[in-house]
Parts: C-alpha cells; sequence; structure tokens
C-alpha cells in the first residue's frame, strides 16, 4: 500500500496556486519587487520539486538522480504529459541561479523563462491532483474489496 500525505501536497499545491496567481501578471518595477519575484519563482521550484518528491516516494517509483530526473519520473509514470517536459525543466533549471549564483540575477531572463512557461506551470497542481485521485481510488477499490 502506498504512503501518500495527501494534505501535505494540498497544502503546497495550494500555496503554489496562491504564488501563481499572485505574479501572473508581475513585472517587477523596483529592486524590492525583484526580490519578492525571485523569492516567488524560488518557491514554485520548490514545490515543483517537493511535490514530485513526495508522489515518486509515496507511489514507489524509481528514485530520481537529479531535478531534471523528477520530472522525468513523473512524464514516464504519466503524472505530467510529455509534452510539457521541457517547460518545466527550463523553469527548475533557474533554481541554480537563484540559489548558488544569487548576486548575479538576471531579472530579464528571470521573468521571460517564468512567463514563457507561466501557462504549463498553472496546469501541474491539475495533473498532479488527477494522478492522486485516479491512483488513490483505485488503491482504495483493492483495500475496500469483499472476498
Amino acid at each position: 500500500m502506498y504512503f501518500v500525505d495527501r494534505s501535505r501536497i494540498e497544502e503546497i499545491l495550494n500555496y503554489m496556486d496562491s504564488i501563481l496567481n499572485e505574479v501572473k501578471n508581475s513585472k517587477p518595477n523596483s529592486y524590492l519587487e525583484n526580490l519578492g519575484f525571485e523569492r516567488a519563482v524560488q518557491v514554485l521550484i520548490e514545490s515543483i520539486l517537493d511535490v514530485g518528491n513526495m508522489m515518486i516516494d509515496g507511489f514507489i517509483m524509481r528514485d530520481p538522480g537529479s531535478y531534471d530526473d523528477i520530472i522525468d519520473i513523473l512524464i514516464d509514470e504519466k503524472v505530467l504529459p510529455a509534452e510539457e517536459e521541457n517547460n518545466y525543466k527550463t523553469f527548475i533549471r533557474l533554481r541554480k541561479k537563484l540559489v548558488n549564483e544569487y548576486t548575479n540575477s538576471n531579472q530579464e531572463a528571470l521573468n521571460s523563462v517564468f512567463h514563457d512557461n507561466r501557462a504549463v506551470l498553472d496546469q501541474f497542481s491539475k495533473h498532479i491532483r488527477e494522478y492522486l485521485d485516479n491512483e488513490l481510488n483505485v488503491a482504495n477499490a483493492f483495500s475496500n474489496e469483499k472476498r
């Protein structure tokens, strides 16, 4: 039987959705707004990676070897559609700049990557919830079988 902490996943997805809604048309105009936008993007990336890892662990999928591998596994397991692979990977690759190269931030590139991938990011929660609904309902159907 799987152990999937759906309430924790939902908490992260709801937070992600609220951030996406907050920054949907964001075009930071000040240093402070840029810092806030960078933080929002970083939290979105961490959310995708955290939820991805929880799905992989909870449904006993193969172990990821990198951040890109998390996306590969979610695609292989039909959690995310294959046509969105490059969008997620491009967005997640911003993490290195935000975490390790934060003194050299390129605000225009960050804004561009975010807005170019916004439509796909908006679908992440939907894909996760649909997979959870389908898989957990199947697991529940088997656990409630009458013998």
